[in-house]
């Protein structure tokens, strides 16, 4: 049936301006091709519809009837379309959002609950967790993901960027011996974060030194952000965490940025979704309001910047 849905459309059209002419004139084709799709209607239901004369066409009896449900075909689909394309002018609707745990702890869901408060029409639905989501089969519209991107089908907008920190508490630092150069860190315990390089690639701010690689031991393993930085702030060891997400803590004194003369590697913040064809307007205009605060915070820890 889906196959003769463009041919009732164009015969809707004939049925109300009465003439293939008149129907050509509005739909912007050929009076021939209007032509052929009503034969093809008539073809396939093998009743005629349409009574041709030289002067004038005349609705048949059954052309009435499916007048009447093509032009309601039309109608619906013309109120589809509008309440589409009025999101344009209020965006509404809902948003299924996937997101690293860290960014519950960051000033990122004041944004969001700013951009709620300003959309009241809007519903948005977010799952935090340290294991990244397959977006396409769990039905996510949007997703967030902290470090590097793997290569996959789907959509991407890289929103910020931000550099890994080790740091560790200064009662941990207090016990071993000070840590001047890249290799002193050999010797130490590192809490190891699920997702994060096993090998920490320094390079030095200065460029006084060549860059290095470091392999630190671990004897503690957790798969998640905050456990990690609080396993930190407890003296169990050092850790290498986002910036965003160690700033407070490293502003109130509970960690020290160990070495930061030497830069750890810098990821990305990024946006994802599923290609799908067209544009999801909520989306957008989500991904536009974040990404403008960013621009504009005058804060340089932006929007991402942990909680104090």
């Amino acid at each position: 049936m889906h196959n003769h849905l463009h041919a009732l459309a164009v015969f809707a059209r004939v049925a109300e301006a009465g003439s293939f002419s008149a129907a050509s004139k509005k739909l912007g084709i050929s009076a021939s091709v209007v032509s052929h799709h009503v034969t093809s209607l008539e073809r396939h239901l093998d009743t005629p519809l349409i009574y041709r004369t030289t002067r004038k066409l005349s609705l048949t009896d059954a052309g009435k009837r499916l007048a009447l449900s093509a032009n309601l075909m039309l109608q619906t689909a013309e109120e589809g379309f509008g309440e589409i394309l009025q999101q344009r002018s209020l965006p509404q609707g809902s948003l299924k959002i996937t997101a690293p745990a860290v960014l519950q702890y960051a000033r990122f869901l004041t944004r969001v609950s700013t951009f709620l408060k300003h959309h009241p029409r809007t519903d948005i639905s977010i799952e935090f967790s340290d294991r990244q989501s397959n977006i396409v089969e769990q039905g996510f519209d949007l997703g967030f993901r902290v470090g590097q991107l793997d290569d996959s089908s789907l959509m991407s907008r890289k929103l910020a960027e931000g550099r890994l920190i080790i740091c560790a508490s200064d009662d941990y630092l207090d016990k071993i011996p000070p840590i001047r150069t890249p290799k002193n860190l050999n010797n130490l315990e590192m809490i190891d974060l699920a997702g994060v390089s096993k090998v920490i690639k320094l390079c030095p701010t200065k460029k006084t030194a060549q860059g290095c690689s470091i392999r630190i031991p671990h004897r503690i393993s957790v798969d998640s952000g905050f456990a990690a930085r609080r396993m930190a702030e407890e003296g169990c060891g050092i850790v290498m965490l986002p910036d965003f997400f160690v700033a407070a803590a490293l502003e109130d004194g509970h960690l020290t940025h160990i070495l930061p003369d030497w830069q750890a590697p810098s990821f990305g913040i990024y946006a994802v979704w599923p290609p799908n064809k067209g544009t999801n307007y909520l989306r957008s205009t989500f991904l536009d309001y974040i990404a403008a605060i960013a621009k504009t915070d005058p804060k340089s820890d932006k929007v991402f910047v942990a909680k104090s």
